[in-house]
């Protein structure tokens, strides 16, 4: 059975609202994401506080996911809520020509204060969703060098709409259609579109060159992925390439960055005059033990994206940050753009004060020091499982790559990272763990088949993560009796 939650505000909450007229309207009236409506099952939920959302019945779930990898500063953090409640003192909605105390403040404290010792971030850009951040970046990119074409990596995902859909690969998160009865997969016509080329992904577990880490794939002084990407930017030609975009913990599938692999990537990018833009969307604004993540590998962006993080979810706020070179040249023109929820002011009020709390607790060393926690207790869980193949992650974003046998890396599903998301799925590691780890009212799960993702609130405590890896080790059982 799962914790029960009993409280006034909870049972005030219940005796408010008609849960099972809300489940009606929302199977009759809502699209529906991930499930068929045959398979739709409704999980309500009543209220969210810290580290747990708590359904309509009061059973309080740890959120180990923190939402999709977003609530950095807990649900409904005080400091953002009243920030929040002030904001509607004074406004409602304006457009981002006018200017607000909070815009101003919001960019000030994340190009001097945060990222100013790194003296490379000249301005930023608030847009509404990480999409849309990608998206912006993209066109950035080929205005300021005026050239058409743009790499991504395989297993990444940027968001969904056109240019950030095109540089999505993780083939069945690119919005499309996949059957439960079937082997029918309908992507999206035209994705990915064109101009857009991917470069192989440094996932070392699974190298497809064969080689067993960056230290003995070499080639030239530069590791084998690295010399496929330049080998794909001679064929298109340096010219024709404005930009190549990574996560440097690949958010979808987990997938940690080599530093081998980065700062060759900035060495290679720089030689032929091509933008990094760097997808913090995910690993931004203290996720991974730092501020940002291109902080643990020496390295500086030309362009960088971010969402979630930067408010904490508690409204819609995304951010493009670029050079100082990139903002110099912009200013000498007119740019014809504009964002309707740019700027908004609530979500910028709510921004500041996610921001000065993150600051003011020191959550990126917060992050740091409970990540080691959790890297200790995984690694202790580790070896009792023969499903847990690799454990891979920094800061409070971890990875498990569920093998079916450890010692040749053979995974439960073979397809991987190239699923089309058709037909049954019930039987997908990341499924089992996600059922089974609810029965113990955990929330955790993952983007692709064979690898569960790991985020908690960057407030979580000790005591929630010793709950999440008792969950995590009555969810492996299953899979260990499969393995080989």
């Amino acid at each position: 059975m799962l914790e029960q939650e009993h409280t006034s505000v909870a049972s005030v909450e219940r005796k408010r609202i008609d849960w099972d007229k809300i489940i009606e309207w929302d199977r009759d009236y809502c699209f529906h994401i991930e499930k068929a409506l045959s398979e739709w099952l409704p999980i309500p939920i009543a209220k969210c506080d810290g580290a747990y959302v708590i359904d309509a019945n009061g059973n309080k779930l740890l959120d180990f996911l923190s939402g999709l990898i977003s609530v950095n500063a807990g649900q409904r953090n005080p400091q953002i809520v009243e920030a929040i409640k002030d904001s509607l003192e004074n406004y409602g909605y304006l457009w981002e020509f006018f200017t607000t105390p909070y815009k101003s403040e919001a960019a000030k404290i994340i190009v001097k204060d945060i990222l100013g010792a790194d003296s490379w971030a000249g301005r930023v850009h608030f847009v509404g969703s990480g999409s849309e951040a990608n998206e912006e970046a993209l066109q950035i990119a080929k205005l300021y060098t005026n050239r058409p074409y743009v790499i991504t990596r395989e297993y990444s995902y940027h968001g969904w709409t056109q240019g950030a859909g095109a540089c999505t690969r993780v083939r069945y998160w690119r919005g499309s259609l996949s059957s439960p009865n079937s082997s029918e997969y309908r992507p999206v016509p035209g994705f990915p579109a064109d101009g857009y080329f991917a470069a192989p992904a440094p996932f070392c577990y699974r190298c497809p060159y064969g080689y067993k880490g960056p230290e003995q794939c070499q080639v030239n002084g530069i590791v084998a992925c690295l010399n496929e990407l330049e080998h794909i930017i001679l064929t298109l030609g340096p010219e024709n390439v404005a930009a190549v975009i990574t996560e440097l913990v690949c958010g979808g599938s987990l997938i940690v960055s080599p530093i081998e692999w980065v700062r060759g990537l900035r060495v290679l990018t720089k030689k032929y005059g091509i933008l990094l833009i760097d997808d913090e969307v995910m690993s931004g604004f203290g996720r991974t033990g730092k501020w940002f993540c291109y902080q643990h590998y020496g390295i500086t962006p030309d362009i960088m994206t971010t969402a979630k993080g930067i408010v904490s979810s508690h409204l819609p706020a995304a951010g493009v940050v670029v050079s100082r070179e990139i903002a110099n040249f912009f200013d000498k023109y007119r740019w014809w753009h504009a964002v309707t929820f740019s700027s908004h002011p609530v979500s910028m009020a709510a921004v500041v004060a996610n921001l000065q709390f993150m600051m003011d607790v020191d959550l990126p060393k917060r992050a740091e020091k409970s990540g080691l926690y959790l890297e200790k207790r995984l690694r202790e869980l580790s070896p009792s499982h023969k499903s847990v193949g690799h454990v891979s992650g920094m800061g409070l974003f971890w990875g498990i790559e569920i093998v079916r046998n450890r010692e040749t890396h053979e995974p439960f599903i073979k397809e991987d990272r190239d699923v089309t998301g058709a037909g049954d799925i019930s039987k997908w590691p990341i499924t089992v763990v996600q059922q089974r780890a609810l029965e113990k009212g955990v929330l955790m799960g993952g983007l692709v088949p064979n690898c569960l993702r790991l985020g908690p609130a960057l407030t979580v405590t000790e005591e929630e993560i010793d709950r999440a890896i008792d969950a995590l080790d009555y969810a492996l059982r299953p899979l260990d009796a499969e393995c080989v």
